[in-house]
């Protein structure tokens, strides 16, 4: 069986399955590089050990990735008959080690923030200041703003309020003006700016990806509340684990817990 019969049928069925365009885009591009080296039809478990084994050199991030894609895509053969197994079935998640991510220092990403264009100015704000992830900075439109708060469509397209500070408000105010009414970054051949060029542009401007800037704003958040639930609800997260993963101790914090485990000397006990 050809891919291109039925490749098109299995995109249709994502989009229908209410995915992101930004995975949708992932996902098919996985399977057709796997489709360009083998039948999808008849490769086996086996066959899919060899390709990741080759491609022990990618990161864990990026071969469980691929993975979840390949598992999407079998899936979805094996219920429609097209498959009388799921080759995916034999394989084991790939696990990938925790590590403590690096967050955009603040002096850096202030001088950024000055020397930027109105348009990169709003990008590098509201990953910052408003702790978005890229694709919704990528995807936010005027109709989105009423008065200080924007109407956030996330992960799985739940919907969330996230309120708009000052100088967040009134760079986006200044876009409205020069632009009028739409996405706040129009794409040339779309309606928006693809979520990479969105990406190139942040890390161009500041030295830093986007993540590393939610990753900032939600430590900054927490520091200065101490509501963990709050920065939960505004970083879009359904389990307070996950949140918990974005919140960095700094150097300050860290001195004051090391501080607290020295044991007290016996004439200060008694005194």
């Amino acid at each position: 069986m050809n891919a291109d019969s039925y490749l098109p049928l299995y995109e249709r069925w994502l989009m229908a399955s209410d995915r992101q365009d930004s995975t949708i885009g992932l996902r098919m591009r996985h399977i057709r590089d796997l489709a360009s080296r083998f039948d999808l039809m008849t490769v086996t478990a086996d066959d899919l050990h060899e390709v990741l084994a080759a491609r022990r050199e990618l990161s864990p991030e990026t071969r469980k990735s691929q993975l979840a894609s390949w598992r999407v895509f079998f899936g979805w053969a094996h219920k429609r008959g097209m498959r009388a197994d799921d080759p995916t079935g034999e394989i084991r998640t790939i696990r990938v080690p925790v590590r403590v991510p690096r967050i955009a220092p603040d002096d850096e990403i202030q001088r950024a923030i000055e020397r930027a264009n109105p348009q990169h100015r709003a990008m590098i704000l509201l990953a910052r200041y408003a702790c978005l992830r890229l694709t919704e900075v990528t995807r936010l439109h005027t109709d989105d703003r009423a008065g200080d708060m924007l109407r956030i469509l996330g992960k799985g397209d739940k919907e969330r309020m996230v309120c708009a500070n000052e100088p967040l408000l009134l760079a986006l105010r200044r876009l409205e003006l020069a632009q009028g009414r739409g996405y706040y970054f129009p794409g040339l051949t779309r309606e928006h700016m693809h979520p990479m060029s969105v990406n190139k542009i942040i890390t161009r401007v500041t030295g830093w990806n986007p993540h590393s800037l939610r990753h900032a704003g939600a430590t900054a958040a927490y520091n200065a509340t101490g509501d963990l639930r709050g920065v939960q609800e505004m970083l879009g997260h359904a389990s307070l684990a996950t949140t918990q993963r974005y919140l960095h101790l700094d150097a300050a914090s860290r001195r004051r817990l090391a501080a607290a485990t020295v044991i007290p000397r016996r004439d200060r006990l008694a005194a």
